[in-house]
């Protein structure tokens, strides 16, 4: 099989089938359980999951683990959901794991769906390479998410907003209900400030599972946050101890999120040894999240593609650059409302430039233009070009925004640099 292959065997397969995690199971059996002996960290969350689990990976490569990470979407290629020791799986390794989850699911009856088949190769894959720690994010939900057939050292929860509300549930007590889903019993967890209808979910579960919970704002303390445009400082403190801390990752928001991975590694490791692999963070990088390219205009990227995202987005940008209003491209999916996402910032950007990221599910560019107020253009690049030029006009920075496919793909815009000079 070649790469190009197996990443049609991949796409080919259903997006979502029944809820449950019988698919995966039986992949995973027919594959000899490739995840047994690796210690995985758990992380769910509406937003901050990503941030969290990516710091938890940066912490444990600092502690000379042989790590493993595992994250989706991806921005750019697909080869970077699945990594170890911070390199993402080669275009070889990936064709040669998906040739034997391909043989391995031939004749199922319920053959896995794309993320299961995912999960599967990336567990093949640290298994090839040694692993021993697992910084490993769900896909959607918890409860029946493919990642939800491991067991965790550690389980994570870092927050919990109406978002997947079609496969989730209609209310912040449902949606609490399948990410609360990771809990294991006896085993610790750590979850972010959540919405009391939502705390309340989870907390019931962790107590009729014995699971002993540390809660941001409560046994888990973040204070004296500084934002600046590479990175935020704060003052981190639980039950045993407190330490000063930077993440490379900008926002008062990814105080919270480094807190919880930071906290996560506490509970497992112990404090000295977190301690230690604490410093790491001040290194994470992670594209696409208030991420600041700096030049002529300087560009901001996002991918705040919910309400609460954009909440977060609109905050990080009065702490970075108050009082100026930029020039904003904005793209999002049909699924999403434009007015949650965009309306966050209605009356805080100086003009807007919509496209429709390349995805078959995109909201179309006319439309986003017409609902938000703003100017269509036809492609990420035509659009991206525009909205250039039209902030060095007025001398202030390009904030880009919204669905991580318009992420990714003026990533690989920038680093291609195959846009003209505005």
């Amino acid at each position: 099989m070649t790469e190009r292959e197996a990443l049609d065997f991949l796409s080919a397969a259903g997006r979502f089938g029944e809820l449950g995690l019988e698919r995966t199971e039986r992949l995973l059996a027919a594959l000899a359980r490739p995840d047994r002996g690796m210690r995985f960290y758990h992380v769910a969350g509406t937003n901050g999951k990503g941030s969290a689990t990516i710091s938890l990976d940066a912490m444990l490569r600092r502690l000379k683990r042989r790590t493993g990470r595992f994250i989706s979407p991806h921005l750019v290629r697909a080869h970077e959901r699945i990594a170890v020791d911070g390199l993402d799986i080669p275009a070889g390794s990936l064709a040669a794991a998906a040739e034997v989850v391909q043989e391995a699911t031939r004749g199922m009856a319920d053959p896995p769906t794309e993320f299961e088949l995912w999960t599967g190769i990336a567990l093949l894959h640290f298994r090839e390479q040694g692993v021993t720690d697992v910084a490993w994010e769900t896909g959607l939900g918890g409860r029946y998410d493919a990642t939800n057939a491991v067991s965790p050292e550690v389980s994570v929860i870092t927050s919990i907003g109406l978002d997947h509300m079609d496969r989730l549930g209609p209310t912040l007590a449902a949606i609490a209900g399948e990410k609360a889903g990771i809990l294991k019993p006896g085993r610790p967890a750590v979850v972010g400030d959540l919405p009391r209808e939502a705390l309340e979910v989870v907390e019931d579960e962790a107590g009729r599972l014995g699971v002993d919970i540390w809660r941001l704002g409560r046994e888990i303390a973040v204070e004296g946050v500084e934002v600046q445009r590479d990175g935020t400082r704060f003052r981190y403190s639980d039950p045993v101890g407190a330490l000063s801390v930077k993440t490379a990752l900008v926002g008062g928001h990814q105080a919270g999120n480094a807190a919880l991975a930071l906290a996560a590694l506490r509970r497992t490791l112990g404090a000295q040894e977190a301690a230690r692999a604490a410093a790491a963070l001040g290194d994470v990088r992670w594209p696409g999240r208030f991420e600041v390219i700096e030049g002529e205009p300087t560009l901001i990227l996002d991918g705040a593609h919910n309400s609460q995202g954009a909440m977060s987005l609109r905050t990080t940008w009065h702490e970075v650059f108050p009082g100026i209003r930029p020039v904003a491209l904005f793209g999002c999916l049909r699924d999403r409302d434009p007015v949650d996402i965009a309306g966050a910032l209605r009356g805080e950007v100086a003009s807007l430039h919509a496209v429709a990221p390349p995805s078959p599910r995109a909201q179309d560019a006319g439309d986003l233009a017409r609902i938000l107020g703003g100017e269509a253009h036809p492609t990420v690049a035509q659009g991206l070009l525009a909205a250039r030029t039209d902030a060095l006009r007025r001398g202030v920075p390009l904030l880009i925004f919204g669905s991580l496919y318009l992420i990714g793909a003026v990533e690989e815009i920038l680093r291609r640099e195959t846009v003209p000079s505005a």
